[in-house]
């Protein structure tokens, strides 16, 4: 098994990266290479681009101190020691097809939601995404009640107590992330404002570097956008909440605002996923090593808020910021920068992963 790790830049560092790469059209000249040596590159032999990145000191997998202890070959659940036990005939792959279809809305889809039921009765935790995410697909039948909804996502549900990565998560095809999207419907959200939802779940003291002019543009751009489905336009609003300072990444407890920096690097993230595919394999393996990074240090954003600021997982669900939704749309991206001919059944870690890159 790889032990796998991350090194994080600096917030200086981050910063001028980014000006940086959005000055000098960030998706060619990231790679150091101008378009015509990315066509003479592409000329020559491939390297195994995922053999480089998964043998260097700096890979995904590692996040501050939460690292992944999952065998990686393991998180997709398509060999054999995750081959479903419950149904032979059924695979991992065809209930993730499935989920990506339908995730929200249990009772509309009876097939997937009597394989779901099956899995959480019979199936091992030896696919553990899998496992957990057909959990939090059943929240809605299971747990009606917000409030139960909110204690099982503080618990069972918390995904957060999984040693799995979000990168990982965002590569295995699981659709979890769009699930607890799902979860956090209006309503949902509303609850914890109610006389009852306070009193499970104090109020919590906004603080000013949540209101500030760039902080407050992105949250607007990410709630008009996710109706508009056009999250590359979140690019430069997500750049200006880097150059807004070090406070808005602080912990909530600091005055910071956490979420906000997470929201804007994960879109860092996305744009850079959902851009046009670069030319050459150096600049592609540029930009997925771009988007492992945002994403890596997005999570220990929303990890540390979560733990060391005291914020229940329930309440990172039905967060404003709409975390869940990006890192979705971010596995939905993903397959096409790995490869143009990626899907989720092609996505096998057990293959020689020079195909994918």
């Amino acid at each position: 098994m790889n032990v796998i790790k991350v090194q994080t830049w600096s917030e200086t560092g981050l910063t001028n990266f980014v000006v940086f790469c959005v000055s000098l059209q960030l998706l060619h000249v990231a790679a150091g290479q101008s378009l015509d040596d990315a066509a003479t590159r592409s000329e020559q032999p491939p390297e195994d681009l995922w053999a480089k990145l998964t043998s260097e000191d700096w890979q995904p997998g590692r996040v501050g101190e939460f690292n992944t202890t999952f065998p990686l070959k393991d998180l997709e659940c398509e060999g054999t020691q995750t081959r479903m036990v419950s149904d032979p005939l059924l695979t991992w792959a065809d209930v993730k097809d499935r989920m990506h279809k339908h995730l929200t809305e249990p009772m509309d889809d009876r097939w997937l939601l009597q394989v779901a039921m099956q899995i959480q009765k019979d199936e091992p935790d030896s696919c553990v995404l899998g496992v957990t995410s057909t959990s939090a697909y059943l929240l809605p039948v299971t747990m009606p009640k917000f409030r139960n909804m909110a204690r099982m996502l503080n618990e069972d549900c918390n995904f957060l107590i999984l040693n799995v990565t979000f990168y990982d998560t965002l590569r295995s095809g699981f659709p979890i992330f769009g699930i607890l999207d799902g979860l956090a419907s209006a309503e949902f959200r509303a609850w914890f404002q109610t006389d009852e939802g306070l009193s499970y779940f104090p109020g919590r003291r906004v603080p000013a570097t949540c209101h500030v002019e760039p902080v407050r543009v992105l949250r607007e751009r990410i709630e008009a956008h996710r109706t508009m489905q056009r999250p590359r336009a979140l690019l430069i609003p997500s750049v200006d909440v880097f150059l807004a300072g070090d406070d808005v990444g602080r912990p909530e407890a600091a005055g910071g605002c956490p979420l906000a920096k997470s929201a804007a690097l994960i879109s860092y993230a996305l744009s850079r996923a959902e851009g046009p595919r670069p030319a050459g394999s150096e600049a592609v393996y540029a930009a997925l090593r771009d988007v492992i990074e945002m994403v890596s240090r997005a999570e220990e954003l929303v990890r540390s808020h979560s733990w060391d600021d005291g914020v229940a997982f329930g309440q990172l669900v039905a967060t404003p910021w709409n975390i869940w939704w990006l890192l979705h749309r971010l596995q939905l991206a993903l397959p096409r920068l790995l490869s143009p001919h990626s899907n989720w059944r092609g996505l096998r870690s057990d293959d020689t992963s020079t195909a994918e890159l």
